[in-house]
């Protein structure tokens, strides 16, 4: 979905520029032997084509660029200020910096795209710990550069795991390979309590899954990427002149591979229904509108993405053996063709 809306609205090109070209997505053991593999350019063609694979600051520098096609001075972008309070009145909606709203210009519709610990939603449905639904793993990531990985792994991913850890990495067109691992969360949804930093934390849950991996996590910066993987999953995603888009309203989770599609996607729709109205009454209706159209989308999204999650991180080796046979029988002429087109139909629909 989200191709279909790049290419609607102009962004596509943009977005097919930034893209990598992956050949290949395999499964490595801690000796290095490849057990599992994927043509991931068969898999593409089979699902029909329309797969991009972008790391998230591309899609965020090709949208930022596509500004340059808008009139000057209607678009203003400012980074590192997060909204401390909203403010809803006959007047419009107003949404304040550091607890003051007094100063901040009435707008007709505040849209809260503020990702999956959305301050925004805290300001304007409630506390986080309403909607958020852990789903018992935590995922952390980081780039670094280490010129020999990158040329090992160049146009491939490569997952590499054990019971209740998994870790990927990908090059990327520089020297730097970027890393995605993944854990089980023992603690709850508050998360486990650790006396040691962030990047000490991740080097103990992380060892131990090959050479590759050691190494990364060698290199690993001092506060990587490290945060729970959930859902957000709400009873209603707009009130008045405030909606939420994105994973603000319908995190599918990281491990569905979605967010960046149904993000595109969802903020086109909203575009969609929002671009004619044409008073302040309307502006309610619209974005009730919004939410109806899109939101069994995003329900359907989700229950994938638990059934990725699920799959994605085997509790037992008998689950991590059944998912390498999986991975080895979806390359059998025929039965290659229903996996693709069930994945990628489970993503569309």
């Amino acid at each position: 979905p989200g191709v279909e809306a790049a290419e609607r609205t102009g962004l596509y090109p943009r977005l097919a520029a930034a893209a990598y070209p992956v050949e290949a997505a395999e499964y490595v053991d801690a000796a290095g032997r490849r057990p599992a593999s994927l043509d991931y350019g068969r898999f593409a063609r089979l699902a029909g084509g329309k797969v991009l694979s972008l790391l998230r600051p591309d899609m965020e520098r090709a949208a930022l660029a596509a500004l340059d096609d808008v009139p000057s001075g209607r678009v203003r972008v400012r980074y590192g200020e997060p909204v401390s309070r909203v403010w809803q009145d006959g007047g419009g909606v107003r949404a304040g910096v550091d607890g003051s709203v007094d100063a901040a210009p009435a707008a007709d519709v505040l849209v809260g795209a503020d990702g999956i610990h959305s301050q925004v939603r805290a300001q304007v449905f409630g506390p986080e710990e309403d909607y958020l639904r852990p789903l018992g793993m935590r995922a952390a990531a980081f780039i670094v550069t280490e010129p020999l990985l990158n040329a090992r792994f160049r146009n491939r991913f490569v997952l590499t795991g054990s019971v209740d850890r998994v870790a990927g990495l990908y090059s990327l067109r520089s020297d730097e390979v970027a890393a995605f691992l993944v854990y089980r969360d023992t603690a709850g949804p508050a998360g486990r309590p650790r006396a040691e930093g962030p990047r000490e934390g991740l080097r103990r849950e992380s060892a131990g899954l090959g050479p590759a991996v050691d190494r990364l996590l060698e290199l690993c910066p001092e506060h990587p990427y490290d945060d729970v993987v959930a859902q957000i999953v709400m009873p209603g995603w707009q009130r008045r002149r405030a909606v939420l888009v994105g994973d603000a309203c319908g995190a599918v989770s990281l491990l569905a591979g979605q967010g960046g599609s149904l993000a595109i996607a969802g903020a086109t729709l909203l575009g969609d229904v929002l671009g004619p109205v044409a008073s302040a009454e309307g502006i309610a209706p619209a974005l009730a509108e919004f939410e109806r159209r899109w939101r069994p989308v995003v329900e359907s999204a989700q229950a994938a993405g638990r059934r990725a999650a699920a799959s994605f991180l085997p509790s037992n080796q008998a689950r991590r053996l059944l998912r390498r046979w999986i991975i080895r029988a979806a390359r059998l002429p025929g039965l290659d063709r229903l996996v693709a087109r069930r994945i990628a139909g489970r993503i569309a629909t």
